[in-house]
């Protein structure tokens, strides 16, 4: 009977003062536990140092490494374990997404999302650019407005808002008492 394998991602987060080699040491390392256990890494991604959300252990920044692998119930269990036990993994987080009958369908899903990403990232990048260029373009040409240049404010009234009627708090409201 063959083992059940499950769909998994996990990212953790290094220590930021590592130099690049302990940063593949330890990369290396949690890869070997993967794959001595039976499973098998579908993606890795080293996303480099990031800010964090907030401190850990003192650290403003951290080192995220992305892993989406494949592997039999038990794996994640000493993944965590030895993560726990490393000192330079900061914190770690690891997501379930169920079983896999055909890993060599899912590693084709994986690489096809990821060629799908890669390429909308670099559209966005190019569209950022052309932008940047643009808007440079415009500077350059004397065609930008300044920040005291506020255009036609058309109908939205004066600087005060306008239509909200008196600010002093007359203006006939309903506790009024004045108007008798």
């Amino acid at each position: 009977m063959a083992t059940m394998l499950r769909e998994y991602e996990s990212v953790f987060v290094l220590h930021p003062d590592l130099t690049e080699d302990i940063v593949t040491a330890t990369v290396t390392r949690l890869k070997e536990i993967i794959t001595k256990m039976g499973g098998e890494i579908l993606t890795e991604d080293n996303w480099g140092k990031k800010k964090l959300a907030f401190p850990v252990k003192k650290n403003q920044r951290g080192t995220y490494v992305l892993f989406h692998f494949v592997a039999p119930v038990g794996v994640v269990e000493e993944l965590e374990r030895t993560m726990r036990n490393i000192d330079q993994v900061i914190r770690f987080i690891t997501n379930a997404f169920g079983p896999v009958k055909d890993v060599e369908a899912k590693r084709a899903e994986v690489e096809r999302k990821s060629r799908e990403r890669a390429a909308a990232r670099a559209k966005q990048e190019s569209e950022r650019a052309e932008r940047e260029e643009r808007m440079a373009r415009e500077a350059a040409e004397g065609g930008g407005r300044d920040r005291g240049d506020r255009g036609d404010r058309g109908d939205r009234g004066d600087r005060d808002g306008g239509g909200r009627g008196d600010r002093d708090g007359g203006g006939g409201g309903r506790y009024n008492d004045d108007q008798s």
